[in-house]
């Protein structure tokens, strides 16, 4: 004798054999046979279509990376005139900076008052170079002219940001470290 099932409750394992379609659907469709070469094509056809996709996004980011890339190398151009009296050297002359980088950067002056200044703005294409006028001032010490000086400047990268470089300027052996010896009246 059938249980009266609470009202709302339906049996799910209750399978009515007088009803038409009895069967579901989903069962029916799990004893059908799947042809073996359909699914290796399937597969194949995602796994080429996941492939290309993620080569596409890793090729984004790289592209990415390298708009945000920034290396400058900066060194000794000249010098037009250098004075010292005994504590400090000022030499005014020009640097080099070479773009290292991967793409084209718009570099200018850091604008911040600093021991190296820098004027002037040149878009500098990779692999190349742009001169700049500067104005150092130099301590004395015993080891003035033979320590890298800290150059601030700013680059505009491929991906139209400003970034803040800093740079360093070897002194000893270029025309500036004799201007230091003098004015800070350092011997040979």
């Amino acid at each position: 004798m059938p249980v009266d099932e609470p009202a709302g409750v339906i049996d799910l394992d209750d399978v009515r054999e007088d009803r038409p379609g009895a069967m579901l659907r989903w069962r029916r469709a799990a004893r059908r046979a799947v042809p073996l070469p359909g699914v290796v094509v399937l597969v194949l056809l995602a796994a080429a279509v996941g492939a290309g996709v993620a080569q596409r996004w890793e090729a984004a980011r790289q592209r990415e990376r390298q708009a945000a890339a920034v290396s400058l190398f900066v060194a000794v151009a000249g010098a037009n005139s250098g004075a010292g009296d005994g504590e400090r050297v000022t030499i005014e002359g020009s640097v080099a900076v070479v773009n290292g980088g991967p793409r084209a950067v718009e570099v200018a002056g850091a604008g911040v008052v600093a021991d190296v200044m820098v004027w002037g703005e040149h878009r500098i294409a990779p692999g190349a170079r742009a001169w700049f006028t500067v104005s150092a001032t130099i301590t004395c010490a015993e080891d003035a002219g033979s320590r890298p000086l800290p150059v601030g400047l700013s680059a505009v990268t491929a991906d139209g940001v400003r970034r803040p470089v800093t740079a360093a300027i070897e002194v000893g052996g270029s025309s500036w470290s004799e201007l230091v010896r003098r004015g800070c009246g350092l011997s040979v």
